[in-house]
């Protein structure tokens, strides 16, 4: 079976996370450990100052 994962990212300073809704809050599912690499690295730098959670999902 697969892994994927729920990434979580909420701007500590209040700042847009989901370009739809403009809360600053949003989940994605990742089905790819590369790819959560990749955000997960990218969140550390982001000006909005995240806040990253990650749980596998089964």
């Amino acid at each position: 079976m697969a892994r994927k994962w729920a990434l979580t990212a909420e701007s500590r300073t209040g700042d847009r996370v989901n370009v739809i809704t403009g809360e600053p809050k949003d989940t994605v599912t990742v089905y790819d450990e590369a790819d959560l690499n990749r955000r997960v690295a990218a969140a550390e730098t982001d000006p909005r100052n995240l806040d990253v959670t990650v749980r596998e999902i089964h």
